[in-house]
């Protein structure tokens, strides 16, 4: 009998807060969130981060406030945090006391790369902040071929660039929860040493060539871009 390896998953949560994006609410719901939800079995990274506020392109997301990422070693060890989890659901009780009726958008994928750079550390006192890139792409053709080869493409063209901590690519992992967004088929996600790398990205040939080998394959593009609180 095979046993079948589970691929591992990245749970992103996008936080939109009610009642304003005030520096003292939002402080206070990245903080619950690293009380809550940072340590749980099977989770293998926790980031928690705020908007990025000076990113201005066209194709950004800026209706959020609070971007929390987690990767998970399979979808067994997420059900377990999101289902039986204690301190996940004290956290549900006490941001629901101070912060009602916030929002939230979750994108969950399963991964089938997970790159690390040769420098995953926070910065240093006084450094910029590390800034987490997570782009997720709605493709015209959604047939697993026409995925894996995206997917391959994406890996080819933006994993391995100066700066980048950490890699993470891809398929949509359908949870099929109220808070679920699944109008997407791929998500890559960046961990970039800080915005300057991010920047030097954005202008590499390598970037450049990325979109060179994918004409016609993207029929939309969503970015959420978000500087870590560590």
């Amino acid at each position: 009998m095979t046993n079948t390896i589970l691929p591992k998953m990245m749970h992103s949560t996008y936080f939109t807060l009610s009642m304003g994006s005030t520096p003292g609410l939002r402080d206070s719901y990245i903080d619950a969130c690293g009380a809550y939800l940072s340590d749980s079995e099977g989770m293998l990274s926790f980031w928690v981060g705020q908007l990025a506020e000076d990113m201005f392109r066209l194709e950004n997301d800026r209706n959020f406030n609070v971007a929390m990422n987690q990767i998970f070693e399979n979808v067994n060890m997420f059900d377990k945090y999101n289902a039986n989890d204690k301190e996940h659901s004290q956290f549900v009780i006490e941001v629901n006391r101070w912060a009602p009726g916030t929002g939230r958008r979750v994108y969950d994928s399963f991964l089938t790369n997970l790159i690390y750079g040769d420098d995953n550390t926070p910065p240093a006192a006084g450094q910029p902040p590390r800034m987490l890139h997570n782009i997720y792409f709605s493709l015209t053709d959604k047939s697993e071929k026409s995925i894996a080869k995206f997917i391959e493409i994406c890996v080819k063209y933006l994993s391995g660039h100066p700066g980048a901590c950490v890699f993470a690519v891809g398929g949509l992992a359908n949870m099929k929860r109220d808070v679920s967004i699944t109008d997407y088929d791929v998500a890559v996600n960046i961990l970039w040493k800080n915005k300057a790398a991010y920047s030097a990205y954005l202008t590499s040939k390598e970037h450049v060539a990325f979109f060179a080998a994918t004409p016609g394959m993207i029929a939309d593009t969503y970015i959420f871009d978000s500087y870590l609180v560590e």
